[in-house]
């Protein structure tokens, strides 16, 4: 692939590359989610229609235990003036599980997660964003055909795995074609014909390691190393071979998601973004921190923890950055931090809408609450208005009166 690429890792990219891409977006915005519910996306979005850029999600009617949440998404979405429909064929035997957002039939993005908050800050995730008017253009013919309940067929030239088109020729060819190592990160693996052709490569001699689900790996024989990823939920897809190419996208190794339902992946082989993709499965499978650029690396450098001898002892910092501008971050320390517009407040926001002393956060043995302090135009979380004291998690959106939107990490 010849184009401007980059790699998103989850946990740590947080929003930022989506909403950037849609901040810029001039003319039109597709997007498809399986479950959704981060609100700086969602504002996001509506402020991409309310600047005139058309705005299409498709969003699945099938997510189990999401039901509710996806309808009421959909018509939030409808009433902010944002074309929303359902796949006409998905259902919980064939369900539309892919992830992915074309801006501006120029830039494309293929995620292995969904746009929610426990998907960006608590699981292992990954994302491509290309800059290459070929892939999106393949990618916005897949959604027109999706949208409009239209026949497709995959272009076998791409460089996309469609499910249920080509994904399995695509996925057998590379892995058979294999010469040095697999390594794959994927919570479901499962498929016999791809587990048995793994264990073909290992008895041949290739190395073959699996990070994946406790729960499954009783699953896989013998000649396929496992291991568990302890520090994150594991929901990404990620296949890379003799450590040049990879698989990255919303479909798993096993049968449904090869056959069935439809899932989109996209090889890679850039060497810049293997070195990145090697470096974070290394990290995971000897269960050490990786070094990165991303996000959470960015925030550790500005803000450095110092940690205490006792690891008993330890407690997390917490940062607040802006959604607006990403160097714009406020440390939070141990005790209170106070928000206002008033210019003793620690946090000043400037904004006439927000209250001169308007919330506090309390940050005590490493749990943080927020408390309005009566202000005239309230404190919210993830979009909630508070009452009283609520107690903070990492990832949570916190806006005071309707000035910018603040997310709450982890460092």
């Amino acid at each position: 692939m010849h184009q401007k690429i980059s790699l998103i890792v989850q946990p740590g990219d947080s929003f930022f590359p989506i909403v950037r891409a849609i901040d810029r977006a001039d003319r039109a915005i597709n997007l498809t989610v399986f479950r959704m519910d981060d609100p700086i996306i969602q504002r996001a979005l509506i402020e991409a229609r309310q600047r005139a850029v058309r705005v299409r999600v498709l969003l699945s009617s099938s997510a189990r235990g999401w039901g509710e949440r996806n309808h009421k998404l959909l018509k939030e979405a409808s009433d902010a003036g944002i074309a929303t429909r359902a796949p006409a064929g998905d259902s919980k035997r064939a369900r539309y599980h892919y992830k992915m957002m074309t801006v501006d039939d120029k830039k494309a993005f293929v995620f292995t997660f969904n746009p929610t908050r426990e998907n960006l800050h608590y699981a292992r995730d990954f994302g491509i964003e290309v800059f290459s008017p070929a892939v999106a253009g393949e990618i916005n013919r897949l959604f027109a055909a999706d949208w409009h309940d239209r026949p497709f067929t995959a272009n076998h030239e791409s460089p996309l795995l469609v499910s249920p088109f080509n994904s399995r020729q695509k996925m057998t060819s590379l892995l058979a074609n294999a010469r040095s190592s697999i390594q794959i990160a994927d919570a479901k693996l499962q498929d016999p014909a791809i587990v048995a052709l793994l264990v073909k490569k290992a008895r041949s001699g290739i190395p073959v390691r699996v990070l994946g689900d406790e729960r499954y790996a009783s699953t896989l024989p013998a000649e396929i190393a496992f291991r568990a990823v302890a520090r994150y939920r594991l929901h990404a897809k990620c296949t890379i071979i003799d450590g040049a190419t990879a698989v990255i996208g919303s479909m798993n190794l096993r049968t449904e998601s090869l056959d069935r339902r439809r899932e989109l992946s996209i090889t890679v082989d850039d060497s810049a973004i293997l070195r990145q993709l090697n470096a974070v499965f290394e990290s995971d499978w000897e269960r050490r921190a990786p070094r990165s650029d991303n996000t959470a690396t960015q925030v550790m450098r500005a803000f450095p923890t110092s940690y205490p001898a006792s690891a008993e002892s330890f407690a997390p910092s917490f940062v607040m950055i802006s959604r607006n501008d990403t160097l714009l971050r406020h440390a939070i320390n141990n005790g209170m931090t106070t928000i206002g517009r008033a210019e003793e407040n620690d946090v000043v926001i400037s904004d006439p809408l927000v209250s001169r002393y308007h919330a506090r956060l309390v940050l005590n043995a490493g749990i943080c609450t927020l408390t309005d302090l009566d202000s005239g135009n309230g404190s919210f979380v993830n979009g909630e208005r508070i009452t009283g004291e609520k107690r903070l998690r990492p990832g949570d959106v916190l806006r005071f009166s309707e000035s910018e939107d603040f997310r709450l990490l982890e460092v």
